[in-house]
């Protein structure tokens, strides 16, 4: 049964998010675009396990420009919800009007669920990662953490539906010659939902808001994102 402690602990979980994202400037640049992500994980032996992640990125008013991101690594459980990864990260640019890109990023990151429901499910999970940025035919290494945070409330009587929201900050830890500024880099905020289409898939379609840190105009993306989460 759904608890009546539930509706009032998921509130304030959702206005803690609401309190960690930064309020909008005023002046800044609009664009749509449409991401795509699959996210696979599975056990190796013990508390090992592999993840691997794809993404493809329709930019610049759906079309316009592109970005590939390819994502695999390995990770090790270190308690109930929570696990320690590492891996690396292959990003392909492609803006409209711009020449093509190619990124490699080391990265490490902690997740844990520091909130629970009653029945034990995770209702909050905090993500901490550090990436390692390098641009191919640039100089320096750019060290970008990223703080996420993420509200999962299921629906009563729905057979296994989620309402989902996200934030997420990005953080330049220094700065390089090759354009980052150190500070804050973008914010994410993300509003969904998360349903069952196999035993071991979900799927999570919604609305992503994308602030981009910029000189002058800073750039808003109005996301139609979908991600499908496997098991295997």
């Amino acid at each position: 049964m759904w608890s009546h402690r539930r509706p009032r602990l998921a509130q304030l979980a959702l206005g803690a998010i609401v309190t960690l994202a930064p309020a909008s400037p005023a002046r800044a640049e609009d664009d749509a675009q449409a991401w795509g992500a699959v996210i696979a994980s599975g056990a190796v032996r013990g508390d090992l396990f592999l993840w691997l992640e794809a993404q493809a990125r329709a930019t610049d008013d759906v079309g316009g420009g592109s970005q590939l991101l390819f994502r695999p690594a390995v990770g090790a459980r270190i308690g109930r919800d929570a696990h320690a990864v590492a891996g690396y990260a292959y990003v392909r640019t492609d803006p409209a009007g711009g020449g093509v890109t190619h990124e490699h990023r080391p990265w490490q990151q902690v997740q844990f669920a520091p909130v629970r429901l009653r029945s034990g499910a995770p209702l909050i999970i905090s993500r901490t990662r550090l990436e390692q940025r390098m641009v191919e035919g640039r100089d320096g290494t750019s060290w970008r953490l990223r703080q996420f945070v993420r509200l999962q409330v299921p629906l009563a009587g729905t057979g296994g539906i989620q309402a989902v929201a996200t934030t997420e900050g990005f953080f330049n830890l220094n700065a390089t010659r090759w354009g980052v500024r150190d500070g804050v880099d973008q914010w994410r905020n993300f509003v969904g939902i998360g349903f069952p289409v196999l035993p071991t898939a979900r799927l999570e379609p919604g609305y992503l808001n994308q602030r981009v840190r910029r000189l002058g105009e800073d750039r808003v993306n109005h996301v139609l994102s979908a991600t499908l989460f496997v098991r295997l």
